[in-house]
């Protein structure tokens, strides 16, 4: 099967077909979080991708440390707010990622053989990054994940 690469931007990855074991590298940079079934397309990217291949994700993180510390000063003043669930700006991000749930979604398929935590904005102010973005950095509490999977 032949593809032709000026189809492939305009497709969508839930229902783009792709020949098994085509790719040797995929990237999905801000995609998962905003699909409503982000394993079922890992599944498909994963059929798609050669033995051996990478699969690139970018996703936000569940363990954001800004996140929780807003968490918490919601719970601290009894609010029925979470930040993590209240969407700012479009597009919505439907899900949030840890490095564990990725992990447990692997089915032997693949193994993680890189990840970081990007330290990003904080949204706080300015003099508080001083403190708080190198706890961010040591704890791998950073805004947005990046991992690397290697099919098996």
């Amino acid at each position: 099967m032949k593809i032709n690469p000026n189809k492939l931007k305009n497709e969508i990855v839930e229902t783009v077909k792709y020949p098994d074991n085509y790719f040797d590298f995929i990237s999905l940079g801000a995609v998962l979080e905003h699909l409503y079934n982000p394993s079922d397309i890992l599944e498909s990217t994963l059929r798609w991708l050669k033995p051996g291949g990478i699969i690139h994700i970018e996703v936000p993180s569940s363990d954001w440390l800004i996140s929780k510390l807003i968490n918490l000063y919601y719970k601290l003043t009894c609010r029925d707010y979470v930040s993590n669930l209240s969407p700012m700006h479009m597009p919505y991000h439907l899900y949030e990622f840890s490095l564990n749930s990725l992990g447990m979604n692997s089915r032997n398929k693949y193994k993680i053989v890189f990840y970081e935590y990007y330290v990003c904005k904080t949204f706080l102010p300015p003099f508080m990054d001083f403190i708080i973005k190198p706890i961010m950095k040591k704890t791998n509490t950073g805004m947005q994940l990046c991992v690397w999977l290697k099919k098996i």
